[in-house]
């Protein structure tokens, strides 16, 4: 049951990363909806900074699925 869990763990970050590095703008637009949904609103103050910091999250994500993967390996 953990393995499972540890693939999820794998395939979520790998999709988050790829969307945050490749669109970081269609990522912050998700989380804009989301937040609206709980009746709250958020904007970036600066935008170019904000897919700045987009895209560094989505390739520091992207390097944990990594590492995550080569730990499932190493494990198994």
């Amino acid at each position: 049951m953990f393995i499972h869990i540890q693939i999820i763990t794998i395939l979520l970050a790998s999709l988050n990363g790829i969307i945050c590095f490749t669109r970081p703008l269609l990522a912050i637009k998700i989380q804009q909806k989301f937040y609206e949904k709980i009746n709250w609103k958020i904007e970036p103050i600066d935008l170019a900074k904000e897919l700045r910091n987009t895209r560094i999250m989505g390739l520091i994500s992207l390097i944990l699925a990594i590492l995550l993967i080569i730990n499932l390996l190493i494990i198994k």
